[in-house]
């Protein structure tokens, strides 16, 4: 394995992206295509500042991440957490390749359902420990994770809401930025997103079988210890970090799920300004003063989420009776192996500033949409492939081209297949693009190489994209 395989892929990708501002002139739509032919070439006093642009508007998600990796150094501590693997792996014993098409299908579908793609990190470093403890190697982990949220992207079904308050955003949940620009819902092309989901999943099982028929694992020769918990304090109860970390799982899956937008069900807002001002001393809201301004579900940021880690690490090692100095040194001792992750996603939010900053990217789309007259499958699967190769994120993605594309496409008809197209090939690119941030975080965190990632998956990448296809061409055809 290359040392540090990653950083050279994605220095690479920013390099590209500033050699494409000197070559292409900016392209950008505002009311009106805007391309006069002027340039904006990034140079290195604008390439070293934008690291820190990329912390300020996405620095939550760097945030999150030291945080899991703190999150699990606490669960590391305790022992009891490598006792609960142990059962785990124990009780799994000659039904793994079952437990691993049960895991890709849940992933997939509480992705597709809840818009957790970010906050399922939360669960990620166990499943890892639990596959690699199973005897399987680090491609069938990332395969496992990577793969399933991935799917679940492409396949995303309720989780497509966009929540406004005035001019403000209360909650982006999936990609509800797609639907709000289109004018579309989360229920418009269900069956279609759906199919998706279901063959996806499909495909992926079938991969990592196949990949595990062909591996011969041997665990002792393979470096794991760093995902494996070393078992001490055998006394330790496992029944509190259980319900701890089922709670913490569950409260996330809650706070992303468009509870009101996609189902219609008000109970957690409600729920929540009650228990913020029906708790009054002397007419005084003290809970509420407490607490603090707790977003109702649906409309939690990533920020409490990881609020949410923090308490709940500090209550384990309570429990767990954790001394406090202790639970600062296995907090920080975490928080360190998610520090090369952090680093990594935050040199592919510069991807994103560098193009933000210089648009280039409608300057490469713009011909290809104009191509052929109407919505043509294949060109606009195209376009929203490099767009999202480049804008990284899904509201920049979307904020960037589609707009123009209600433009050159004034048929309002077929925004819903514009819509499936755009979310089915955002997370077609998140599979295996350098950018993608799902797969640069788990590959960095199991320490696989770039190369030997789409050494192991390029089969299932064209499968996948044969199934997106065909399904986009069916869908243009009915039309």
């Amino acid at each position: 394995m290359k040392k540090h395989n990653l950083f050279k892929v994605i220095g690479i990708t920013i390099l590209v992206a500033v050699i494409l501002t000197w070559i292409l002139p900016i392209t950008y739509y505002s009311y009106g295509i805007v391309s006069d032919g002027t340039r904006s070439q990034i140079g290195l006093s604008d390439l070293f500042s934008y690291p820190s642009v990329a912390l300020q508007y996405f620095g939550n998600n760097i945030i999150f991440l030291l945080v899991i990796g703190g999150f699990y150094g606490i669960l590391y501590k305790t022992g009891a957490y490598r006792k609960l693997l142990d059962k785990l792996v124990s009780k799994f014993k000659g039904k793994e390749k079952i437990v691993i098409a049960f895991i890709i299908s849940l992933l997939a579908i509480l992705t597709s359902v809840c818009g957790v793609s970010i906050g399922i990190w939360i669960i990620i470093p166990f499943i890892i420990s639990l596959i690699l403890m199973l005897g399987y190697d680090k491609i069938t982990a990332a395969m496992v994770s990577v793969g399933s949220i991935v799917v679940g992207l492409m396949g995303t079904t309720f989780a497509s809401t966009y929540v406004m308050d005035s001019y403000s955003v209360k909650a982006q949940n999936g990609m509800g930025i797609i639907n709000s620009i289109l004018n579309t819902n989360a229920m418009a092309q269900l069956l279609p997103k759906i199919i998706i989901l279901v063959l996806g999943i499909a495909l992926l099982i079938f991969n990592t079988i196949r990949h595990i028929s062909k591996t011969k694992t041997d665990k002792t020769t393979e470096n794991n210890n760093e995902y494996i918990p070393e078992l001490v304090n055998t006394d330790s109860k496992i029944w509190p970090l259980v319900v701890i970390i089922d709670l913490v799982f569950i409260v996330m899956l809650l706070s992303f799920t468009s509870w009101s937008s996609v189902f219609g069900l008000n109970i957690f807002s409600k729920a929540t300004e009650a228990v913020l001002s029906s708790f009054k001393i002397a007419k005084f809201p003290i809970l509420g003063k407490i607490l603090g301004n707790i977003p109702a579900f649906e409309e939690w940021s990533i920020l409490n989420v990881s609020t949410m880690l923090v308490i709940a690490s500090f209550i384990i090692s309570k429990i767990y009776k954790i001394k406090f100095n202790e639970y600062l040194d296995s907090f920080v001792d975490g928080a360190k192996k998610a520090i090369k992750p952090a680093l990594l996603v935050t040199f592919i939010y510069v991807v994103l500033i560098a193009i933000t900053y210089n648009p280039i990217v409608l300057t490469i789309t713009k011909p290809l949409l104009t191509l052929t007259k109407g919505l043509n499958s294949f060109t606009m699967s195209l376009v929203s492939f490099i767009t999202s190769v480049f804008y990284v994120d899904i509201y920049y993605v979307a904020s960037s081209t589609l707009q123009y594309i209600t433009e050159i496409i004034t048929d309002s008809s077929v925004y819903s297949v514009i819509a499936l197209i755009w979310q089915g090939m955002y997370g077609f690119m998140s599979l295996f693009a350098p950018t993608s941030i799902i797969l640069i975080a788990i590959l960095s965190y199991l320490n696989v190489s770039y190369g030997k990632w789409i050494k192991s998956i390029w089969k299932f990448i064209l499968e996948i994209l044969a199934v997106l296809l065909i399904v986009f061409t069916i869908l243009v055809i009915l039309i």
